[in-house]
């Protein structure tokens, strides 16, 4: 699908955020883990498909809520209402905000803390 290839284009320079596609393969975080899932279709009046809609989930997952909250930033200010080849603009669409995930730092023994940032997009 295009918006793969087109992702990895938009993607800002993460340094210290390794990127994955669907799942983290690290052995722990920080990381940001990018989703591309169908969100539906539209049709017209006839029943013919008229668009496909698409949502970008990135989820941002560190040790800190300051540190997830500058990378989010960074991710909004580059997939904001851009364009992927062949397709509409990227429409923000959610923001979980911070809260504790599932995940704890074995470290610490405190969650890693993570944001969920979500666009729809037509194609």
């Amino acid at each position: 699908f295009l918006l793969n290839r087109s992702s990895d284009l938009l993607m800002p320079d993460m340094p210290g955020w390794p990127v994955h596609w669907n799942t983290a393969t690290g052995p722990a975080p920080p990381w940001i883990v990018v989703r591309l899932l169908n969100a539906g279709i539209a049709l017209n009046e006839a029943v013919n498909v008229t668009c496909r809609v698409w949502e970008l989930d990135i989820r941002v997952v560190g040790a800190d809520e300051d540190g997830v909250n500058i990378a989010c930033e960074r991710l909004q200010d580059a997939f904001d209402g851009r364009h992927p080849d062949g397709m509409a603009a990227l429409v923000p669409y959610r923001d979980s905000g911070v809260y504790a995930s599932e995940l704890t730092d074995p470290r610490t023994g405190c969650a890693y803390v993570m944001r969920v940032l979500s666009w729809r997009v037509g194609a």
